[in-house]
């Protein structure tokens, strides 16, 4: 449904259209453990009100509203009350076809698209009906034209349309909106809530949802606001998992700028993310409900690809989306399988996708299938992913595996600094430089198809103001290092590249402290206002305000103000949004400085760095960390210098203090010499378990100046490789 508002006139003098010609003076949810709501609108002139209670009922696909109209001057009998419902059945406004009809003693309006229906009945009988085409025949334009509901036309077919109802208007009114495989069944949804009392229906609502906050930790309890941000949080996150796949959870269920989005754009944030589903539940885990995010990782193990990974974004259902597919992505739900057994809810029968995902990123990490640019935050997902994995390999007898995961992660720690670490001018002399993500596309617009998924894309006005910064996107997920216990907080690159983060990407407004996501950030409004279409301005996220917070509990330092900065992004219904508006406020578009934009609200990735950040402040500890990283990179300071070869990813020159590891995806043999082919050694490749073959020589055996030569012959086919590759030793 695109809209379902009132419309009011007195058939004289005036026409009000509900949201355009009303003000909101009351809001608030109908419980504060349920998300359904109290909406009074008040019109302008302050000759109406109406007042809805909005729920669903758990005993029907139905959104039950139930309805009250105050005449404050005059009396009802002054007033005309219309409802005005404008589908877009399966997120398509184009191909609606919408009819009135009656199924028994009550009429309804009727919509339906392919496989999908819905019928708005009510429990007061509609006095006219009317089905048109939006901006041609609909109710609205009639009302808007004469104050006249002239039109009745009967249905409306295959098109753009509206639906509008006369009602009754009195002060106690329910209308239910049900959904179904067709008209019929749709149509029965919408009886069944409207043979019961609202009363009925309101109270089953709030009994279920009760019944779930009360099972989760009370981690708000001791917050200024009484916990109301952490249980529209929880609430939040819950009615975010969809209902036919559980374990999926969107991003958002908001298109961000979807009052300027026609049908071609795609369908927002209700997508299964992966990297943000995981995140998602871990939050779920952080409030004690491990059986949501046991479901997530059941999710995840029916959707990874044969390859080992899962792609950047799915529909549901585990089509593809957007087939891209990142390191993070396969690390995730490592990290998450890897928590859940440690709290005994993942067993052995997830391990073949652990193993699988591993292999996945040892096959083609550090820098992405495509040899993309490395990444702080990519790197901190997978250096912890493989370890985790490789404990996971020892604890079911594979010693092999568990070995070789564990100098991937080893060599992939020891590059960390020369790999994604510059020395940069930006903070002025005497600082070593700070974290950058290394890559290389640039994009300054996103195409159409794009527009939904808030890749890195850059504002072409925002030129960078630093050379070295030409060579990757400075931003803050570095910080991914020491949430997961990657790095220490005192670790002095990471302190020099807090200072920089500091300085180009921190926004301070009234004592609240936000920070841009990169530099020369485009996806966000206009300079005036208008709404991102491919190219903008990025604005300030709340939710690295969070991740701040996080870095400062694992630093031993004070998470409050960033807390608090997360906390006061969130509209009257306590949700969080995406962006906050960084200019002079612009009231006529809803700007207003340090508020959310029209991005996407509410954006689950933030309530989720808001609930985890809770009850790390409850630990007073990083709950995201993973120990194991952490003891092994913080405490035991492990290292192994190695310089690893692989299709895709060649390198030409290594260290002779580095091990030099040559890689194969297929099993061979390699042939190699040191001296131009006077002498020719031929060896199997050690096998790994993973789908990886390695020949490894030891730091030290290839001497300064030499030059490596090789090739392969493989096992299965007898076949040569047909070429040679060097790597010179420096």
């Amino acid at each position: 449904m695109k809209d379902l508002r009132f419309l009011v006139t007195d058939s004289r003098t005036f026409f009000d259209e509900e949201g355009k010609d009303t003000l909101t003076t009351r809001f608030e949810y109908v419980h504060d453990k349920a998300p359904g709501y109290v909406i009074t609108n008040t019109a302008r002139s302050g000759l109406w009100s109406i007042t809805k209670r909005v729920v669903t009922d758990p005993q029907a696909n139905s959104l039950v509203m139930n309805a009250g109209f105050k005449a404050l001057h005059g009396t009802t009998a002054d007033f005309r009350l219309f409802v005005l419902v404008a589908p877009h059945m399966k997120n398509r406004g184009y191909g609606n076809t919408g009819r009135c009809a009656a199924y028994g003693k009550r009429n309804y309006l009727l919509a339906r698209r392919e496989d999908t229906a819905a019928a708005l009945a009510s429990d007061k009988p509609f006095l006219g009906m009317s089905a048109g085409y939006s901006g041609i025949s609909d109710g609205w334009h009639d009302l808007k034209e004469d104050l006249e509901m002239d039109w009745m036309f009967e249905r409306a077919e295959d098109g753009n349309i509206a639906l509008t109802a006369e009602l009754k208007p009195v002060s106690d009114m329910v209308l239910a909106l049900g959904f179904g495989k067709d008209e019929v069944e749709a149509a029965l949804e919408a009886e069944i809530s409207l043979s019961r009392e609202y009363a009925s229906i309101e109270r089953d609502f709030v009994r279920g949802w009760r019944r779930h906050i009360s099972s989760l930790m009370p981690l708000g309890k001791r917050a200024a606001d009484g916990g109301r941000r952490f249980r529209a949080s929880a609430l939040a996150l819950k009615a975010h998992e969809d209902k036919t796949f559980p374990g999926a959870v969107a991003s958002s269920l908001s298109i961000p700028w979807g009052q300027s989005r026609g049908d071609e754009a795609g369908k927002g944030y209700r997508l299964a993310r992966p990297g943000d589903l995981c995140k998602t539940a871990l939050a779920f885990m952080a409030m004690g409900d491990g059986r949501t995010a046991l479901s997530t990782l059941d999710y995840l193990q029916s959707t990874q690809t044969d390859a080992g990974a899962w792609l950047l974004e799915m529909h549901v259902n585990g089509t593809v989306r957007h087939p891209e597919a990142r390191m993070e992505n396969a690390a995730l739900p490592i990290l998450l399988a890897w928590r859940l057994r440690g709290i005994g809810l993942a067993g052995v029968s997830f391990y073949p996708m652990i193993k699988n995902a591993a292999s996945y990123m040892a096959r083609n990490g550090p820098f992405g299938p495509e040899g993309g640019g490395a990444s702080p935050s990519a790197l901190a997902y997978g250096i912890s992913a493989l370890v985790a994995a490789a404990h996971w390999a020892r604890e079911m007898r594979e010693t092999r595996e568990s070995d070789y995961l564990f100098s991937v992660a080893d060599g992939w720690h020891t590059k960390l600094e020369e790999w994604t670490f510059i020395k940069c001018g930006c903070m002025g002399e005497g600082s070593p430089g700070h974290y950058m993500r290394m890559d290389g596309a640039r994009p300054f617009a996103l195409a159409p198809e794009e527009e939904d998924f808030h890749s890195l894309v850059f504002d072409k006005d925002r030129p960078d103001r630093f050379p070295e910064h030409g060579r990757g996107v400075f931003d803050t997920g570095f910080l991914d290092l020491v949430r997961l216990g990657v790095c220490g907080p005192r670790d002095p690159n990471i302190v020099s590249s807090l200072r920089a983060v500091d300085r180009l990407l921190r926004f301070e407004h009234h004592g609240r402290v936000y920070f841009y996501r990169h530099e020369g950030d485009g996806y966000g409004e206009k300079e005036d206002g208008s709404p991102f279409d491919g190219s903008g301005t990025g604005r300030p996220w709340p939710l690295l305000s969070g991740e701040r917070a996080m870095y400062e509990i694992a630093a031993g330092g004070f998470p409050e103000k960033y807390l608090e900065s997360l906390e006061a992004s969130a509209n009257e219904g306590f949700l969080f949004p995406e962006q906050v508006w960084d200019k002079s406020d612009i009231p006529e578009l809803k700007l207003l400085k340090g508020r959310g934009t029209g991005s996407a609200t509410p954006f689950i990735p933030a309530h989720a760095e808001y609930i985890k950040l809770l009850r790390s402040m409850h630990d007073r500890q990083c709950f995201d960390m993973i120990k194991e990283a952490h003891e092994r990179y913080v405490e035991c300071l492990t290292s192994l210098p190695i310089a690893e070869w692989k299709k895709g990813m060649e390198i030409g020159s290594a260290k002779s203090s580095e091990t030099v590891r040559i890689t194969s995806p297929r099993e061979a043999h390699i042939v190699w010499t040191t001296d131009h082919w006077a002498t020719r050694n031929e060896e199997p490749m050690k096998g790994t378990g993973l789908k990886i073959w390695h020949r490894d020589f030891e730091a030290g055996k290839l001497k300064h100046g030499a030059k490596l030569v090789f090739t392969f012959r493989y096992a299965d086919t007898g076949e040569w490789e047909g070429r040679d590759y060097e790597i010179g030793i420096d």
